[in-house]
């Protein structure tokens, strides 16, 4: 389609700069961008192609994002907000004409531009001396071009004054290409994989661009069902669809709802797994026309809104952290401060919804943002020093410092055209109105959060185990193969990421039981070409503390190059600012002993100490550990990195290393015990209130913690077992099924169903001074809140009960040979 206008000047939408009202908010925001003008004044280079032209950031990264991204937010504090030389160390008009020059060196580097401009020689071979915008490109490719066209166009519009015409028209051209190219075409269809929600949503943007600033245009019709044809088609469910076409949805009709982009559980998949920043990329894409309908006064298209609240109050809001950050509950494949992206989340949700959960979680990410800013001399965002990230993709942590301040720089704009938002909700209202299950069985994953704890475990995609303290991802790092761990084979097979050797993509089976207060999946993992078995059960408990157990058997002979479960990703940042969450090294606190590391990337080489075969550990007096049947503990300090993510060391509790197995060999039952939030005292002293009952079952893991039981059994067959262990204390808890204390023994008696797990929660306990007496004998059969106490010695005892939920005790005394059945009105004498 071609414009009509292509001689003329268009007629640009009025920006309503009455309506720009500053708030608590958006005075916030607006010092985190002045300090980061100041780091980024040094990224602008003058171009001499053409003349009063400029570029950012090497004016060569993809999509020329690097270039708009920093525009804009030169175009912003160059027009708007309480301007500070002092902070940005530059005149305000000098900023003004670093944005100027930087419009017109992407209009002239466009594919509309002359043929002659290109951008700038640099690393990356895809766009080195290229044009930008997406000609000649796939549709993934070219429609990204949105992004970058609409921060470069929102520059234009605030500069639009101090355009001369033939930067104007080289707008104009710019943005009518991209809505020209696209409003016509259909939105892209797909969940599983690499959700289709992004390429809609920066499609949508793009086209509502052009729909927004130019609405005399003659395609502006056409530039408008696009847009709504896209945006509506972001953030979609089959049950959208059906819904639709049955006209249950206000406003829509069949014709409407062509796209299926989510799981009906409101998960979707991107780089393969469940993942966050692509889960809120319709939200925080789409908003781009909000802001410029604020900043217009004109009205916000439902369309770029349709199905926000659902997406975010079902995944977001129940993944966040203390510090408004969504745990990656299938790994994380980008760098771990995400803040930036996470907080324009939560102010979407705050300004356009009136969340005030999201109002909360918005200002928790700001003070991180803050912090992390405050802790960096040079006033960026992320990494003082620049660190590799894709080498291949020419990706830095200085190319990732543009995109994230456009996140903030959207964020001000929202708040200041759009107010500050909802009331914020109080921080432990939130945590307690949050706690629960949560099950998303197409997405694959169970969650379980408590006030200060969140533990998870994924059977797809990233077969993962997780459990954060109240600190969260600033203790813990959400590895690909947390818990589980590698099994790298000598001879590998020739696609070894579907192997199952360092991330295990799928299990053969599952079997997952939820609890009001907690959750137990059972799985099997396949190695290689299934020459190992890996059984896995993870158990989250009421308390926030969680079980992880396996099995390992080799179903044949095989050589393993190395091996390793039970990992752990320790995160180990330093920030000045933030030293109760980054103080720069990590305490490791065994029973005799503690180890410090210092966490830093640099030229030393990566450290490695190995504790042996320990029964417990601590990390930072912020977790602790308890293991049985390792295979031996190590702790790799590391400083150098093939990718940056950001500043994480290994612990690894299962380190079975390199060796031969013969066919039908197996390894000894692992199990983890892990205790967010204590200090190593008190891991100290939960090792002595945790036991391992004894069965006649390798395959069978009996675990007692207070007052949990926490089973797995791995064999395929249903299992009467019988795990015991010695006594020693005056009082012990009770658990569904028959418990016998005799002659100083406690045993415990049930029937388990096969390739499953799971816990009880003992509801009471009974305390007496006869318990490890030899001619003590009594069997309690416990079925819920029934209990049949059978006085098997001839003696006559004395027992107290003692209900763990209200403290109430009561006592009785049972003749010999005789028995007594209790239930919960019992209790209440």
């Amino acid at each position: 389609m071609e414009s009509t206008f292509e001689s003329k000047i268009w007629n640009i939408t009025p920006l309503r700069w009455e309506d720009a009202k500053e708030n608590e908010l958006s005075k916030r925001f607006y010092q985190v961008l002045l300090r980061w003008i100041s780091y980024a004044k040094e990224e602008f280079t003058e171009w001499d192609i053409r003349p009063y032209s400029g570029y950012f950031f090497g004016g060569n990264f993809w999509y020329s994002s690097e270039t708009a991204s920093t525009t804009l937010i030169f175009a912003v504090v160059g027009t708007l907000g309480d301007y500070d030389e002092k902070l940005t160390g530059i005149r305000r008009e000098t900023v003004k004409e670093m944005a100027v020059k930087s419009i017109r060196y992407m209009g002239f580097t466009h594919d509309t531009g002359p043929a002659d401009c290109v951008r700038v020689v640099g690393p990356n071979k895809y766009t080195s001396e290229k044009k930008w915008g997406g000609k000649g490109d796939n549709f993934f490719m070219a429609s990204q071009n949105g992004r970058s066209i609409s921060s470069f166009a929102m520059a234009a519009w605030l500069l639009w004054d101090e355009l001369d015409f033939e930067t104007k028209e080289m707008v104009q051209k710019v943005v009518g290409n991209y809505a020209d190219t696209f409003c016509d075409m259909e939105p892209r269809n797909g969940s599983y994989y690499d959700t289709q929600c992004e390429e809609n949503a920066w499609t949508s943007v793009g086209i509502g661009t052009a729909m927004s600033l130019f609405p005399e245009h003659p395609n502006h019709e056409k530039w408008k069902k696009g847009f709504e044809n896209w945006s509506i088609n972001t953030v979609t469910t089959y049950w959208d669809r059906l819904a639709s076409r049955s006209g249950l949805i206000d406003g829509l009709s069949s014709k409407d709802i062509k796209t299926i982009t989510f799981h009906p559980d409101y998960t979707t998949e991107n780089h393969a797994f469940v993942h966050p920043s692509y889960l809120c990329a319709g939200i925080n894409l789409r908003a781009g026309h909000a802001i410029f309908a604020l900043m217009s006064g004109t009205t916000i298209e439902p369309c770029a809104l349709f199905n926000n609240s659902t997406l975010y109050e079902k995944t977001v809001k129940i993944w966040a952290q203390h510090d408004g950050l969504a745990i990656p509950i299938q790994g994380q494949d980008w760098w771990y401060n995400r803040h930036h992206e996470r907080q324009f989340t939560h102010s979407v949700l705050n300004v356009l919804h009136n969340d005030p959960d999201a109002a909360l979680l918005e200002r928790n990410c700001l003070e991180i943002i803050e912090a992390i800013q405050k802790s960096n001399s040079k006033g960026c965002l992320l990494e003082e020093e620049n660190h590799s990230f894709n080498e291949s993709h020419s990706q830095s942590s200085k190319d990732f410092e543009p995109g994230s301040a456009l996140d903030l720089v959207n964020s001000y704009l929202l708040h200041l055209f759009g107010g500050e938002g909802a009331a914020a909700v109080n921080q432990s209202e939130f945590k307690v109105s949050k706690s629960g299950v949560y099950s998303y069985p197409h997405g694959c994953v169970v969650t379980h959060r408590t006030p200060d704890t969140f533990t998870s475990f994924s059977w797809r995609n990233n077969v993962m185990f997780l459990t954060l303290p109240q600190d969260g991802l600033w203790n813990i790092t959400p590895l690909f193969n947390s818990y589980t761990g590698l099994v790298k084979f000598e001879n590998p097979q020739k696609y070894r990421g579907l192997s199952n050797e360092e991330v295990i993509r799928r299990t053969t089976k599952h079997s997952l039981k939820e609890y009001p207060d907690g959750f137990a999946v059972t799985a099997t993992i396949h190695r290689g070409k299934e020459e190992v078995e890996q059984k896995v059960a993870a158990i989250s408990l009421p308390d926030g503390h969680s079980v992880y157990m396996e099995k390992i058997i080799f179903k044949e002979s095989c050589d393993i190059e190395e091996a390793y479960t039970g990992v752990i990703g320790i995160r180990n940042e330093n920030y000045r600012e933030m030293k109760h969450l980054a103080p720069g090294e990590r305490t490791i606190h065994l029973s005799d002993q503690k180890h410090k590391f210092k966490g830093f990337i640099g030229p030393e080489p990566n450290k490695k100490v190995n504790f042996g075969k320990i029964k417990s550990l601590n990390v930072d007096d912020k977790i602790g550990y308890l293991l049985k049947g390792t295979n031996g503990v190590t702790y790799e300090n590391q400083h150098q990195y093939k990718k940056w993510k950001g500043i994480e060391d290994l612990l690894i509790l299962n380190n079975i290393g390199k060796g031969s197995f013969e066919e039908s060999s197996h390894l000894p039952l692992f199990s983890v015990v892990t205790m967010p939030n204590q200090t190593a005292t008190e891991t100290l002293e939960e090792a002595t209130r945790t036991f391992y009952l004894n069965t006649i079952y390798d395959e069978v893991q009996v675990i007692t913690k207070r007052n949990y039981l926490v089973f797995a059994n791995f064999s395929p067959e249903t299992t009467y077992v019988i795990a015991k262990r010695q006594i020693k204390e005056k009082s012990i808890d009770l658990f569904d099924g028959s418990n016998e204390i005799a002659q100083g023994s406690y045993k415990w008696k049930k029937e388990l169903p096969g390739e499953q797990s799971g816990f009880y929660k003992g509801r009471w306990k009974i305390k007496s001074e006869q318990l490890d007496h030899k001619g003590f004998h009594i069997e309690l059969q416990v079925d819920g809140e029934k209990v049949i106490l059978m006085n098997r010695s001839n003696e006559e005892i004395t027992i107290t009960f003692i209900h763990n939920k209200s403290d109430t005790k009561i006592t009785k005394k049972i003749q010999g040979l005789s028995f007594k059945v209790l239930e919960s009105p019992d209790l209440n004498e």
